[in-house]
Order: structure tokens, then sequence, then C-alpha cells
């Protein structure tokens, strides 16, 4: 139970989630393309590491540097189950 509430504290952290199931992306590209506000991000970012549901890696072959966010397996399985809810809800 204090999992998913902490999924459900987190605004944005369901959000993201559903965000990488297109494939790894960064910060800047993720504020761009999403209505989460900055300090929702990042703080989803933290919580969803700390989850083990996503990973941050530094890509340091553009510059400036980057970090990558992808899905871990447990996160991809979790965002999917998310996006079924999605789905169900927007039934009619």
């Amino acid at each position: 139970m204090v999992l998913i509430k902490a999924l459900e504290t987190q605004s944005g952290a369901m959000r993201l989630l559903l965000y990488l199931l297109k494939g790894p992306s960064y910060v800047t590209l993720i504020l761009k393309e999403t209505d989460i506000p900055n300090i929702q991000l990042l703080r989803s970012v933290e919580l969803l590491i700390d989850l083990k549901l996503i990973q941050k890696k530094i890509d340091s072959s553009s510059y400036p540097k980057r970090n990558i966010i992808t899905l871990t397996n447990k996160g991809r399985q979790i965002a999917l189950k998310v996006k079924e809810i999605e789905a169900l809800l927007k039934e009619s």
C-alpha cells in the first residue's frame, strides 16, 4: 500500500511512466512534450528511480551531457498496466 501511495502523491509520476513507453528520453524533451511542470518532473524522476521503475544514465556523447531516462523491466510492466487502466477509463 505504501508504494501505491507514493505514486499517488507524486503528481506526474504515472504520466512519466506512460511517456517513457515510447522509449528513452531526457528531461528537456519530456518537459517540452508533456504537461508535467519542471519541479514535479524532477520529483517524479527521483521517486521512480527510488522505486526502481526507471533508471538514469549520463549520455556523454553529446554536449552538454544529458541524463537519459529509461524504464526498467519492472517499470515497463507497471507502465503497461497504467496504460490499460487509462484505456478502460476512456471507454464509454
